[in-house]
């Protein structure tokens, strides 16, 4: 199946694109996606959602097709869901 993943802010820049699409297994849960994520986009991605303990950062927003969703929930995705990953956007 497939997962359009959307990326705003640090994600968006570190990544140098605001979208892509991954093929996955179907039935797959949100933790999951996420780790093979980091395979995918490597150490700098993780830094990102993860601190140095491996604890999600919840200042990182998930949404799934428009509506928030909490890491921890680890919902079950399905094919042609949007998932975008909100990195906290700092600055003055």
């Amino acid at each position: 199946m497939n997962i359009k993943l959307k990326f705003t802010a640090q994600i968006k820049d570190i990544l140098g694109r605001n979208s892509d699409t991954i093929e996955v297994e179907n039935g797959i849960k949100l933790k999951d996606l996420i780790s093979k994520l980091v395979t995918r986009y490597g150490k700098v991605f993780e830094s990102i959602l993860f601190d140095d303990n491996g604890l999600y950062r919840h200042s990182n927003l998930i949404i799934v097709n428009q509506s928030q969703v909490n890491y921890d929930e680890n919902v079950t995705l399905s094919d042609g869901v949007e998932v975008t990953l909100m990195s906290p956007i700092s600055g003055g």
